[in-house]
């Protein structure tokens, strides 16, 4: 569950709205918070492999050591079958990330009386909606004052998404440097492309762990306030749910 308000939304849903729009909303509601927690299950899929890309202790200190650590790369499974894996994961995690936010967009249609609506429904096409339409609700000025095309988290979704939705899957780059200083090593960097246009990929982008995580609360966060201002819409009487 995402939050108390989440679930009274989902309430409403069910004891107010009627016929095709109660399905439509019902429906919108559950696969917004579905995916959600697939999203986080695909970030958590990466950091659980991680240990199969760096299978190493933490501390680089003697020769028997090493030559311990190259014994266990050996029987290690076959590495490059690896990183395609970790890269499927964050491929899917990319997809369902951007996926949640545009069926929070339909739901948000569902709920405002938007049906009029016609074509493809992304995120971005919400909030011009919304002015045109609802200008008078908090979700509007929630969004308005949110100026999400202009957030990190927001541009980095929608350049590898578009990567992994419309080529092959959006190969990483793993690294691992040594602290030299306190003799570990560092944390895993699993490198993103700077541009998933060029070929060959030039990986000199983000780290993954970093981005997700940032995209991960990012989305979190907007959907749980976007509730709680819809929430305040419905008891106003401002959305097509009437209590």
């Amino acid at each position: 569950m995402l939050s108390q308000n989440e679930n009274q939304i989902k309430q409403h849903i069910e004891s107010s709205l009627t016929g095709t729009d109660k399905e439509e909303a019902f429906l919108y509601h559950i696969s917004v918070e579905r995916k959600l927690e697939a999203v986080n299950l695909w970030f958590e899929n990466v950091q659980t492999i991680l240990p199969d890309v760096f299978p190493f202790t933490r501390t680089y200190s003697t020769t028997a050591e090493r030559e311990e650590r190259e014994e266990r790369v050996n029987v290690l499974p076959d590495m490059e079958s690896t990183i395609i894996n970790i890269s499927a994961y964050i491929d899917a995690f990319f997809m369902g990330a951007k996926s949640a936010l545009d069926t929070f967009a339909h739901e948000i249609r569902t709920l405002y009386g938007l049906a009029g609506h016609t074509g493809d429904l992304y995120f971005s096409d919400i909030h011009g909606l919304l002015r045109s339409h609802h200008p008078d609700t908090e979700l509007f000025s929630y969004l308005d004052s949110l100026n999400i095309n202009h957030s990190s988290w927001y541009e980095d979704l929608n350049l590898y998404r578009r990567a992994s939705t419309h080529e092959r899957i959006l190969s990483i780059r793993p690294t691992l440097g040594l602290d030299f200083l306190t003799s570990e090593w560092r944390d895993p960097i699993l490198k993103l492309p700077l541009d998933t246009t060029q070929r060959p990929l030039q990986y000199d982008g983000k780290n993954f762990i970093d981005t997700g995580l940032e995209i991960k609360e990012g989305l979190r966060n907007l959907v749980i306030e976007g509730y709680d201002k819809i929430l305040n819409d419905i008891t106003n009487n401002k959305t097509k749910i009437s209590i």
